[in-house]
């Protein structure tokens, strides 16, 4: 079905019928129900792709997520969704699943699509698909990234090694002096700043607490659940304290925990770090730093919206959000 279908059924021309779609105000009353009826009785639907490739132009973002069942990464979305719809723009998702193929095929996808641009949460910091995508025009935001891997793009982050300063002083705070830090390779971006934050907050005790590392492959609740046995298996009574890399190591970690009979808090107090709606279900509310996901989202879309609308003054930067602490039963008990 075409603009001429639409025109012949309304017994109008095809500029008419333009018009209605385009510029309403600018067509008799009358004329834009006849053509909207036509449009109806046809049940056309404008082509938006044919229509951008004519006007030079799209309505529609593409955001890459590196997995969409991390409410973190869903936060992200939602924020930059908001602040698209304030401007006009469609919002278009899709998850690589912390697959590095698909991360890379999706960013073809929309360049090929000739989305406006695109919003990225990069597998690590591999940024396959990037430069590719920027060759053929894209304008590219990175999120969740090493800012010093994206000289090209704009970046927006968060204090990774704030987070993990947090979380430990709140545990020391509490006279806890015996602290692991739980899952994850440090060699990740976001896993090694926090461990770099913990490393901080406990060099400035003095002394007074001391920090060992529990790694895992990964930051789910399979890799907390691993660790949550291995600390039973070797307890002697010496951890009084954990940081969880993330919320799912955490809850994962718990589950282990109290099976085995250990108090939480009052044998070992645990944080854990990026605020996961998948963990609120725990049995004990667990204490967090809350990662900033919808203001993250919000800021790179603005990015995004500047370098598409002050391409020629744009100035790539980095955008560093930081991130809070929100105390719970998992390290304070019940108040």
């Amino acid at each position: 079905m075409t603009i001429s279908d639409v025109a012949r059924q309304a017994g109008v021309s095809t500029g008419t019928v333009s018009n209605v779609l385009n510029r309403p105000d600018r067509v008799d009353p009358g004329m834009v129900k006849r053509v909207q009826s036509a449009i109806s009785a046809l049940g056309y639907v404008r082509n938006s792709a044919a229509r951008s490739l004519a006007a030079g132009s799209s309505s529609s973002v593409g955001f890459v997520l590196v997995d969409l069942a991390n409410s973190f990464f869903a936060d992200m979305a939602r924020g930059a969704e908001v602040e698209a719809e304030r401007s006009g723009f469609y919002l278009l998702l899709a998850n690589s699943d912390v697959r590095v193929e698909k991360q890379k095929a999706y960013l073809e996808h929309f360049a090929q699509e000739q989305v406006a641009g695109t919003l990225l949460t990069a597998v690590g910091s591999d940024l396959s698909g990037v430069p590719d995508a920027r060759g053929a025009g894209q304008h590219v935001v990175l999120l969740d990234v090493d800012p010093s891997c994206a000289a090209t793009s704009c970046t927006v982050t968060t204090d990774y090694e704030a987070a993990g300063y947090l979380a430990a002083t709140h545990l020391i705070g509490l006279g806890r002096r015996h602290i692991a830090f739980a899952g994850g390779p440090l060699t990740s971006h976001a896993v090694g700043g926090r461990w770099r934050g913990a490393q901080r907050a406990v060099a400035e005790s003095g002394g007074y607490a001391a920090l060992e590392h529990l790694d895992s492959s990964d930051v789910r609740v399979k890799d907390g659940q691993m660790i949550g046995e291995r600390l039973l298996a070797e307890r002697t009574g010496g951890t009084d304290g954990i940081v969880a890399a993330a919320d799912l190591v955490a809850f994962g970690l718990m589950q282990r925990l109290l099976e085995g009979g250990v108090q939480i808090p009052a044998e070992v107090a645990l944080v854990a770090c990026d605020d996961n709606k998948s963990a609120y279900g725990s049995a004990v509310p667990i204490s967090t730093i809350d990662l900033p996901g919808f203001e993250m989202g919000r800021s790179a879309m603005q990015l995004l919206l500047d370098e598409l609308q002050n391409e020629e003054h744009h100035l790539h930067r980095n955008v560093v959000i930081p991130p809070r602490l929100t105390v719970r039963e998992s390290s304070v008990g019940r108040t």
